[in-house]
């Protein structure tokens, strides 16, 4: 989109989202949400700067631990506003160590979202709405690496905080498409008699009697129930993404035991050889300059699937390079996005444009030889 619709966006608050989407918008987003229509998107997904980022393309500076809640309240407030009832927010975000101490202001966050109107009084700022946005589940991404720590333990992973509104309507969630690889010990527990099974419902845990005996317990072909832990391998509905850049583009990768290897997209007439991201590890992939912070393409296609249908719209209001848009193009959604880079909203916008090319998602097949992050150990056995 070039700067003078952008421009005219800015004007003022549409009656539609027309004007915004499958675009990627180059403007910061708590200005551009505040264009958009209440109550029209059906996932709002993002992953904003780390605490403390000393440097950032586009021109954000990073703020300390101790001003991040204030500067991404607002954020918050926008995007609860513009979610359907039935909608979903996730927020990918971890926390910092500052002093030999752990931050706690991703807490404070989730205290400041629940509790919206009494932060901002004790904060001294312009009061926010929330809209009920509650927290429905935290989730933990397991990367699978970490920065080694003599005196510290390993850190693997990072929150993943799902929030929906406290409307009365039942949240999107498609549960099939989120389903796991069954644990080999649970299989074979299944085999055995079962006289009595334990339920949670809304919190409690209840006995459910059954009659029958063996049997009664049964694997579910769709997979077992999603953990909290999201890990490779076991995400049986999500398929690889190949995704085709520019020729000679170098993609740095990381496996899961840490080491880095390159990958060159191929020039016109040699060998295929395209980028394929195998691994949940990856995060660290640079695929533009300094961007290091590139999600993994699976766990943006696990999320999108379990939070959405087809032609619903998906929002990510720190873009960055793209993934979100890339994924939500490729299963049928629609994506609206912003950044305050302007290399970043080119990149993305190609990206966008060429790819990804998997024949599973145009076929609706999903692949079942998916790598688990397993593959990528030191096999020398």
């Amino acid at each position: 989109m070039n700067r003078r619709r952008e421009g005219k966006l800015m004007a003022k608050k549409a009656t539609t989202l027309d004007p915004f989407l499958d675009q990627i918008h180059h403007m910061d987003s708590v200005e551009g949400m505040k264009k958009i229509p209440t109550a029209s998107i059906d996932l709002v997904i993002t992953s904003p700067p780390y605490a403390d980022m000393k440097v950032y393309e586009g021109g954000f500076a990073g703020l300390h631990p101790d001003k991040y809640v204030e500067w991404f309240l607002p954020y918050v407030a926008e995007i609860s506003r513009i979610l359907k009832p039935t909608g979903s927010f996730i927020l990918n975000i971890n926390d910092k160590v500052v002093k030999t101490f752990r931050h706690p202001f991703v807490f404070e966050l989730i205290f400041a979202i629940h509790n919206a109107e009494d932060y901002c009084k004790m904060k001294k700022m312009k009061k926010l709405d929330l809209a009920d946005l509650k927290l429905f589940e935290r989730l933990f991404w397991n990367k699978g690496k970490f920065l080694a720590n003599p005196h510290r333990f390993g850190d693997k992973i990072e929150y993943l905080f799902w929030f929906s509104k406290d409307s009365g309507e039942k949240r999107k969630i498609n549960m099939k498409k989120m389903r796991m690889e069954y644990d080999k010990k649970s299989v074979e527990r299944m085999k055995r008699p079962l006289i009595k099974r334990f339920v949670r419902e809304s919190g409690e845990e209840t006995t459910e009697y059954v009659q029958g005996g063996e049997g009664s317990w049964k694997v579910n072909p769709d997979g077992a129930l999603p953990s909290t832990m999201i890990e490779e391998g076991a995400m049986l509905h999500v398929p690889q993404i190949v995704e085709n850049l520019e020729d000679g583009t170098t993609i740095v990768l990381e496996n899961y035991d840490g080491e880095t290897f390159e990958l060159v997209q191929p020039t016109e007439g040699s060998s295929p050889h395209p980028s394929t991201i195998v691994t949940i590890g990856s995060e660290t992939r640079r695929i533009l300059g300094s961007h290091v912070a590139v999600y993994p393409e699976r766990l943006m296609t696990y999320f999108i699937q379990g939070a959405t249908g087809k032609g619903d719209v998906v929002l990510d209001p720190f873009s960055g390079t793209g993934t979100t848009s890339v994924i939500a193009h490729a299963l049928g959604r629609r994506y609206i996005a912003f950044d305050i880079s302007e290399e970043y909203v080119k990149f993305a916008r190609n990206r966008v444009a060429s790819g990804p090319y998997l024949e599973e998602y145009k076929k609706k097949q999903i692949n079942p030889n998916v790598p688990k992050l397993s593959d990528f150990g030191n096999n020398d056995e």
